[in-house]
């Protein structure tokens, strides 16, 4: 009789594990219905606000648009742990319980209608007084122009925005450029530190100046970049400097003429200056001072 029962000794061990696995999970799956808020691992968001609906899988209905905190900036992302979310429905009065992910992650992303992209669908050069750019859902949006109306040089556009299943008007109030300004601009990009010359300039039309750019290729010309300026961006007081090719203590190549000859030698910048200033140098043999104009790098002229 013992050994007639040995056969089934395997099978019967595995029924067993097959029904307190089969418990395991029918006890999880109740435990994750038992809570009111069932949270998702990561979310994307295109608003500016982030509500329940956007970071959990499942909530109460009358709790869905409740705001949680502000979104990240576009193409930013952050994360919120559980007790943290826990913590901000309390402080708006929602004592839920909570399962799913410990911690969210909340990417924000959008399609951004900017004046550049404005222009391209009107086919128009504008001053928009609406606040750009508009931000709308991440999808791949098509715009048709419905209508435009004219008030002295005012304009009220209605543009319709639309994907396959959506669709959405948007107003926009511009005014007309009657004239743009031509000005320099970097032709191609500029790196930090790199002295500006003729070739790195182009010009580009805008429809408006600001404070602090420069408007003549001259000014340019022998600055120094403070910082990366990319392909089309305008030069400014912000983004360059004056090359200084004389500073103080420097050691300076003198070029000294006398009629149909010119002597080469060596001296100490006393003062630094600017290309074109009278500054002091001293003579490294004779320690002589004399008045120097600055014509290069590390080059003074005596004349």
């Amino acid at each position: 009789m013992k050994q007639m029962q040995k056969p089934y000794r395997l099978p019967m061990k595995c029924f067993r594990l097959l029904i307190l696995s089969s418990v395991s999970i029918f006890i999880l799956i109740i435990s994750s219905y038992a809570c009111d808020i069932q949270l998702k691992s990561s979310a994307v968001v295109s608003s500016k606000n982030i509500t329940l609906k956007t970071i959990a899988s499942r909530y109460p209905k009358k709790w869905a648009n409740t705001i949680l905190c502000d979104a990240p900036y576009t193409n930013n992302s952050i994360t919120l742990t559980k007790t943290y979310i826990k913590a901000l429905l309390k402080n708006r009065g929602i004592d839920a319980s909570i399962c799913g992910a410990e911690l969210v992650k909340i990417t924000s992303k959008a399609f951004l209608l900017t004046q550049s992209k404005l222009n391209s669908i009107l086919n128009k050069r504008l001053n928009y007084i609406t606040k750009l750019p508009i931000k709308l859902p991440f999808k791949n949006w098509q715009f048709s122009v419905v209508k435009i109306q004219k008030s002295k040089d005012l304009m009220f556009i209605t543009l319709k925005a639309y994907t396959a299943s959506q669709k959405r008007f948007i107003s926009i109030i511009a005014k007309q450029n009657i004239s743009a300004t031509l000005i320099p601009v970097a032709s191609h990009s500029i790196e930090l530190g790199q002295i500006i010359t003729a070739s790195d300039i182009t010009f580009k039309a805008i429809p408006q100046t600001y404070p602090g750019i420069f408007k003549n290729k001259k000014s340019i010309i022998g600055r120094v970049a403070v910082s990366f300026i990319p392909a089309g961006k305008p030069f400014s007081i912000a983004n360059t400097r004056r090359f200084k090719p004389v500073r103080l203590g420097d050691i300076v190549k003198v070029k000294v003429k006398e009629g149909n000859i010119i002597i080469y030698t060596t001296a100490k910048a006393l003062k630094g200056g600017y290309s074109g200033d009278i500054i002091p140098i001293m003579y490294l043999s004779s320690r002589r001072v004399l008045p120097a104009q600055i014509i290069g790098k590390k080059l003074v002229e005596v004349q």
